[in-house]
Formats: C-alpha cells, sequence, structure tokens
C-alpha cells in the first residue's frame, strides 16, 4: 500500500514563491526572492538557482534519475508524485482543476502546475510565479538525455489548464500573479518581480 505525504499548512496567510525553470527566471530574480524572505518552491533545475529554497518539486522519475545527487545535497524538502527514494510522495489525481486532499494534486501534466498546488496546500494567501513562461525553452540549456524536450505544441495546452486552477483558487481566497511578462499564461495578473516581493513585505509588517 502507498503511503502519501501531506503538505504541511506551514505557510498560513503568507506570500509564497513558486520558481519555475521558463526563459525569464534568473538569478536575479531567485536573489529578489531570497531577499524578500520569502517562503520558495524552486521547480526542477531551478534549484540550481536557489539551493537556499524551502522545497523542491519535480515530477517525473526520470529528473530524479538523472539527479541522483540531489536529495542528498538539497537540505529542503524533496517532493514529487513520483515514487523515488528520499523524496515525499503526493497523489496524482488528475490533470485539471484543485484537490483540497493535502495529500494529493491536480497536475496539468507539468511539474510547474503541481508545484502551485502545493503552495496553496501550504496556506499561502498569495502565490508569485516566476519563470512560468509557458512558450518554450528554459534559462538554462537543455535537459541532458535521457531526459525529453518538451514538444513545444504542449505549451498552449499546458498554459490553457492554468485558466481552471486560477479559477479554484480565487473560490479559496488565494490571489495569484505572474511575473513573466509576456507568459503565455493569461489566468492571472502581471506585476514585476519587484513590484511582487515589495508587496509581500509590506503586507507581513
Amino acid at each position: 500500500m502507498v503511503t502519501y505525504w501531506s503538505v504541511p499548512p506551514m505557510w498560513v496567510g503568507r506570500t509564497v514563491a513558486v520558481m519555475a525553470s521558463g526563459p525569464s527566471m534568473s538569478q536575479e530574480v531567485a536573489d529578489k526572492v531570497r531577499a524578500a524572505r520569502l517562503p520558495a518552491i524552486a521547480v526542477n533545475n531551478t534549484y540550481r538557482l536557489a539551493p537556499w529554497a524551502d522545497l523542491l518539486y519535480a515530477a517525473d522519475e526520470e529528473w530524479w534519475n538523472v539527479n541522483r545527487h540531489v536529495p542528498a545535497e538539497f537540505p529542503g524538502l524533496k517532493v514529487s508524485v513520483s515514487s523515488v527514494a528520499g523524496v515525499m510522495r503526493l497523489c496524482n489525481t488528475g490533470p485539471e482543476g484543485f484537490d483540497d486532499d493535502r495529500s494529493c494534486v491536480r497536475t496539468g501534466k507539468h511539474s510547474g502546475y503541481q508545484a502551485v498546488h502545493i503552495a496553496a496546500h501550504t496556506g499561502a494567501k498569495r502565490i508569485i510565479l516566476c519563470g512560468f513562461d509557458m512558450k518554450g525553452g528554459h534559462w538554462h540549456a537543455e535537459h541532458e538525455r535521457p531526459l525529453r524536450t518538451t514538444d513545444r505544441d504542449l505549451y498552449p495546452i499546458w498554459a490553457k489548464r492554468f485558466d481552471l486552477l486560477a479559477t479554484e483558487l480565487a473560490k479559496r481566497g488565494i490571489e495569484v500573479v505572474n511575473t513573466s511578462i509576456g507568459s503565455a499564461i493569461t489566468a492571472f495578473k502581471f506585476m514585476p518581480i519587484a513590484e511582487a516581493c515589495a508587496q509581500a513585505q509590506a503586507d507581513a509588517k
């Protein structure tokens, strides 16, 4: 019998940054998030820009297999929907929408969507998206084999899945802002990263 991890309500009422790996992600963005002292979730290779992040999320077992050193080296929480030694596992309950069970996520078919889902489970009142371009490419070089390069035709489909997630998060009183100006995700309002961090700091006072 599979035992799933349950995301603790560890950031209730906080602003949480989710840092994905789109081209707009950078060391400068990661440094702004750190300077603002925001709880942070790094997605896939973006942990390299933010080794201090509180949580690392990667959905694919293949990614963890290629990066076997990460569970031992990354000090924060490690989470996936795949079964990986040393990594907390969540239950995949489908590709769309939102699941209120904190041991479950809807996947959106990509890690960034799932990381946003986790941020909501922590009790966040606002989620800041970084590196969510959804137009193809990464801030880093292409993934090394055997990891696959994502078909560019998938990005518009993935971006559209955020529409329903946006509705579900709004119902739960969770605000989401996207700092990736020009992103294909249109479900959330855009805000420069410096402004989003400043707003979060002001709210925390």
